[in-house]
């Protein structure tokens, strides 16, 4: 069995094979399983007929790839149970078959009581809802496809509504805001009917019942909401399922979303918080056996394949050179030059800053010739100094000219503090006169310059 299962690991192109993940190419009636791999080095002609030699010679052919098969000899690698020839693109390669203990190959995994993998699921159950429950004071999380915009909010509530475009506001695109002239639907919300009677009860909060699921070896936290907006096609309120699932290379955000039935939802949710419980993690592929198979060289080869070898390290040397000489921006962010994160600090999920209301508190602003400022110690307060201010105020003049002006404080998505200068396009009165009965405005005033540009300076 084992000659005809490398036959047929020689004749497909290489790919690992896996206990616990499927794959169309693994056969799945051969244990243990086994991986080609083609080794940098070579092997002498002579050297490798010598240890197929000095053994009884097996001969197969599958798929015109001539394979010669070993079997054991204790004089040879005690790591090593087989050695085989394999011919593969006219080119001969020598390859060796690890030992594989039958006992140990036939073992199978000590199954768990009933009673223990039921223990073992409501652990991680709770585990998982304390681990989501972070995402409650987090601001809530869009996912945009085609005409519609989605928002979901962690223990409240999951909308759909068609989003302003960047024109109408303002040139921004995030976070999405709602357009006030198209019917928005909420598409299912938590309420007391979905409150999980397992969770402490909370100030004003409800919070939704949350399930552990597990499909294909991967476990997952199911929330389903009920009691959306009415469905005209159904006649009754629209639903919406979502499943939680661990990705330890993102922060949480939505994956996709789809209506799987008329007014009946189901939304994916991946989130590095769950990945802190094993139980949550992507199961892990099993290692197969390395076959590994050398190149079978001539002396009279041996330079010339030396000399391609030496050409192409060479020319991998040279293209990663390039690669470090030049260095690779995204936006004012030097990609690999660890300015934020240093060798050995661990990377935190970083804040969700799409919400519905973007935060930004006016500092200082000019309105028709006259500027209004917060106090000195109102800055302090914002972590703000004065000789910054008065630097961007300058600056900011500068290029609005003629034209009134307003500072904001805002913070970017690490929480750092960042000044944003926005310009009205509107141009200034040439008289002042003519604003006489015009007041002042107050920085604490809601007024807003009609149509703007927006300059930012960089984090504080």
């Amino acid at each position: 069995m084992l000659p005809l299962l490398f036959v047929l690991l020689g004749a497909c192109a290489p790919s690992a094979a896996s206990e616990t993940s499927f794959s169309v190419t693994d056969d799945l009636f051969a244990y243990p399983q086994y991986q080609i791999e083609h080794s940098d080095d070579y092997i002498l002609f002579e050297d490798a007929l010598d240890l197929l030699d000095s053994i009884k010679v097996a001969s197969l052919a599958h798929s015109g790839s001539d394979v010669r098969v070993v079997r054991e000899d204790e004089a040879f690698d005690d790591d090593v149970a087989e050695y085989a020839m394999l011919t593969l693109h006219n080119s001969p390669y020598l390859c060796s078959i690890p030992r594989v203990s039958r006992a140990v190959a036939n073992e199978t995994q000590p199954t768990a009581s009933e009673e223990d993998k039921q223990k073992e699921l409501a652990r991680a159950a709770d585990k998982g809802r304390e681990l989501l429950s972070g995402m409650q004071s987090n601001q809530c999380l869009f996912y945009s496809t085609g005409w519609w915009t989605y928002s979901f909010c962690y223990n409240q509530e999951v909308r759909q509504f068609h989003a302003l475009s960047m024109g109408q506001m303002g040139g921004r695109t995030w976070p999405p805001q709602q357009d006030p002239t198209t019917p928005a639907f909420v598409l299912g919300k938590v309420d007391a009917e979905t409150k999980d009677p397992a969770t402490p009860k909370q100030d004003s909060q409800t919070a939704v019942s949350t399930e552990l699921q597990t499909k294909a070896e991967t476990s997952y936290l199911v929330q389903k909401l009920a009691g959306g907006t009415n469905c005209d096609l159904t006649g009754k309120d629209r639903k919406v399922e979502i499943e939680f699932h661990c990705n330890p290379q993102l922060t949480d955000r939505i994956g996709w979303i789809k209506e799987v039935s008329t007014c009946s939802y189901l939304m994916v949710v991946y989130t590095p918080r769950l990945c802190s419980d094993v139980a949550f993690m992507p199961p892990k592929d099993s290692n197969a056996y390395p076959i590994r198979c050398s190149r079978i060289l001539h002396e009279s080869e041996v330079s010339e394949w030396e000399a391609e070898r030496e050409a192409e390290e060479a020319a991998a040397t040279q293209l990663v050179q390039q690669d470090a000489e030049t260095p690779l921006f995204l936006g004012n962010v030097h990609v690999g030059g660890m300015k934020y994160f240093k060798d050995g600090k661990k990377l935190e999920p970083g804040r969700i800053v799409l919400t519905p209301d973007e935060r930004a508190e006016t500092i200082m602003m000019q309105k028709d010739g006259k500027v209004s400022s917060i106090s000195n110690a109102e800055l302090k307060k914002l972590e703000l100094e004065p000789g910054d201010i008065e630097k961007f105020r300058k600056q900011l003049e500068k290029l609005a000219g003629a034209k009134d002006w307003k500072i904001e404080r805002t913070d970017d998505i690490n929480g750092q503090v960042q000044l944003r200068g926005v310009v009205s396009e509107d141009e200034k009165k040439s008289s002042r006169e003519e604003d006489t009965d015009d007041p002042a405005t107050d920085i604490g005033s809601d007024g807003e310059l009609e149509g703007s540009e927006e300059v930012f300076k960089e984090d504080l």
